[in-house]
């Protein structure tokens, strides 16, 4: 039979009847081989369970049951075979290779370039790794090779030229891997990344005086324990062969970044102490692990290599494993899910000693309530480290930078946030009581914002009709605005109410800073009844209290009053306030390129936005014997590139109020 293996396959025959001095011959010997009822064989299907003892599974449709190998054939890589070792064993250990070759794929994650190479060597004696004999040739065209007696069962196999194939990887060829072969235990010589850490950690081993074998056996473990995998225990050999391919996963990931790394890298660092002491390189091969576990990428790495290969082992708990070992994150499971899991090495690139600190890593992971691990959301990052919160506090969020979140006392936790209660937090943040010169706030708009002027008309005649006009005053006043707004060689976009004399202070505005187009846009909703909810009610609540507009306005800004009830003559402050800022100014200028706007209202809208962006800061109570909103005063809204707001109440004249 023929066992199908990672790198090499090798077949076992019976014993010949020949005696060693029949058998013994030189390596450059023409004889032929002995006769013996193994030295003509048809190749059969490997056994699927002699399968699993390779580190990683090779696809065994490659074999075909009805060809046979004969001493003398020219195999080539094109080639549907995995033609094997034909070899007798006698009763006086004497060992004979007739030929070795394989196919041009040697596994689901190797494959042999054009130039490949191999050299076959057998070792003089049990103790050292001197070779006594050596066999080599193009490792893709494989010609029989000539017969080699051996007297001792130990042989060393070397191959170059390898390609790594690795799943969403660029292939990385001119890779070596290298294997002891141990002739009286297995009929398969294994070439693959763990012969080779093996076989360099046990030359250490032999060099040191340890025997042959001892060093064999402890390698074998050190290289295991080096990815938290040792513990073989009465395990399936289905088990033993998930362990082998979670660690060529591992390597191959590792190797598969393209930064020069390379598996005789690790076989180097793993051969001086038993030890990978390379903490940056094991720290890389378990975020990849971790990374590719959270987005669900080991379901695509099992169907890459399905598509490649009989049938896959459970790899995955595996890989798990050692990520977890590596980077100090428990289990996941029901117990903690929805939790932060923390990356306590700091040679990760996922460690950081703030969880809220996004400036150099951007991922997190969490625990998920079927017990897996998954990339955290943005809105878990964002409130993860904020704890609990007073009841309607609000919050921006920690990673995002552009959601808010509002504590809710009856969940405990915290909610996105409304809109009002969003904008909430703008003005909070804003709230001063000081009105600042037009052109400083203009000035000092920075490359990532933009803002919307809205501002109260110039003066105005006696006619407060919509078409009722500025005085010439008004309109030097709205120019003198204009001519402070010229540092940016942006335009203006311009708008205003249905009045004329909103119209005109925009458009005088304009031509102050000399601007060429007074195209402008209308807003109903910037007519001085934008916060009535009910005239009827309004001229009502005048009437009750004796009282002008300007007195009701500002008594319904400042205290809420006249919101409530069948009759209320206002609608609610925040809500309207936050309407048409949101829902009519920021819908109709919503492009980043438009970095100035200028519009134009009323006292009647401007006085109740201006109380609202301020917090009630500003001294506008005409009701409680304050003062009232001058002309081109008003309120600059500044948004930057994430949508965050701030508010700047402003004036435009020597003095916000009159």
């Amino acid at each position: 039979m023929c066992a199908l293996a990672f790198g090499l396959v090798a077949c076992g025959g019976d014993s010949s009847s020949a005696s060693p001095e029949e058998q013994v011959q030189d390596s450059s010997s023409d004889e032929q081989v002995p006769e013996s009822s193994s030295s003509d064989f048809k190749v059969d299907a490997p056994d699927p369970a002699i399968s699993y003892s390779s580190s990683v599974l090779a696809s065994s449709s490659s074999v075909q049951t009805s060809d046979t190998v004969t001493v003398g054939d020219t195999l080539v890589s094109g080639d549907s075979l995995s033609h094997d070792t034909d070899w007798v064993r006698n009763p006086d250990s004497v060992y004979y290779f007739s030929r070795l070759a394989i196919d041009g794929r040697v596994s689901a994650l190797f494959g042999l370039s054009p130039n490949s190479s191999m050299k076959i060597e057998y070792l003089q004696t049990l103790t050292d790794f001197s070779s006594n004999g050596v066999d080599s040739g193009s490792a893709s065209v494989i010609e029989a090779f000539l017969p080699i007696t051996y007297w001792k069962p130990y042989v060393r196999v070397s191959i170059d030229g390898i390609v790594l194939d690795f799943p969403g990887a660029t292939s990385v060829a001119g890779i070596s891997l290298s294997a002891l072969g141990d002739l009286t235990s297995s009929d398969t010589v294994y070439v693959d990344f763990i012969s080779t850490a093996e076989l360099s950690r046990a030359e250490t081993l032999v060099a040191a005086g340890q025997p042959l074998a001892m060093a064999m056996e402890q390698a074998a473990t050190e290289v295991l324990r080096v990815f938290h995998m040792d513990d073989f225990t009465d395990l399936p050999e289905e088990e033993v062969a998930a362990h082998f391919l979670a660690i060529h996963l591992l390597v191959s990931s590792r190797v598969a970044v393209g930064d020069g790394f390379a598996f005789a890298d690790i076989a180097r660092d793993i051969a001086d102490d038993g030890l990978w002491n390379d903490s940056a390189a094991r720290a890389s091969v378990a975020d990849w692990a971790l990374r590719a576990d959270a987005e669900d990428a080991f379901a695509g790495v099992r169907k890459w290599l399905s598509d490649r290969a009989p049938s896959v082992p459970g790899f995955e708990k595996y890989l798990r494993l050692f990520y977890q070992k590596e980077l100090g994150i428990p289990e996941c499971s029901s117990e903690n899910a929805g939790t932060m899991l923390h990356v306590g090495n700091v040679a990760s690139r996922y460690f950081v000693t703030d969880e809220s600190d996004f400036s150099k890593v951007s991922e997190r992971f969490t625990c998920n309530a079927a017990g897996g691990i998954e990339l955290a959301s943005d809105s878990l990052k964002d409130v993860y480290a904020f704890g609990a919160g007073e009841a309607g506090e609000v919050r921006q969020g920690a990673f995002t930078k552009n959601r808010y979140y509002t504590y809710s006392s009856s969940k405990n936790a915290w909610v996105p946030s409304t809109e009002v209660e969003k904008d909430s937090y703008f003005v909070q943040m804003s709230a001063t009581s000081t009105f600042t010169d037009i052109k400083d706030v203009y000035e000092g708009i920075k490359p990532n914002e933009r803002v919307i002027f809205v501002l109260r008309h110039a003066e105005r005649g006696d006619d407060t009709s919509k078409g009722g006009s500025l005085t010439d005053n008004g309109k030097a006043q709205s120019k003198a605005v204009g001519e402070k707004l010229t540092k940016f060689e942006e335009p203006f976009l311009l708008g205003g109410s249905e009045f004329k004399r909103a119209h005109q202070t925009v458009e005088y505005i304009a031509k102050g800073r000399g601007q060429q187009s007074d195209v402008r846009d209308t807003f109903p909703e910037l007519n001085d009844d934008w916060y009535t909810f009910s005239q009827e009610a309004n001229d009502k609540a005048k009437s009750d209290c004796n009282c002008g507009g300007w007195e009701l306005t500002s008594k319904y800004a400042y205290t809420g009053a006249y919101t409530s009830g069948d009759k209320a003559a206002f609608y609610a402050l925040d809500e309207r306030s936050v309407e048409l800022i949101v829902d009519v100014l920021l819908a109709k200028y919503n492009d980043p390129t438009q970095r100035f706007v200028m519009l134009s209202s009323h006292d009647k809208v401007m006085v109740p936005l201006v109380v609202y962006c301020t917090q009630g800061k500003v001294n506008l109570k005409k009701h409680d014997g304050g003062k009232w909103l001058n002309y081109l005063a008003g309120v600059a809204i500044i948004i930057d590139e994430l949508g965050n707001r701030r508010y700047v109440p402003v004036k435009g004249l020597d003095s916000a109020y009159m």
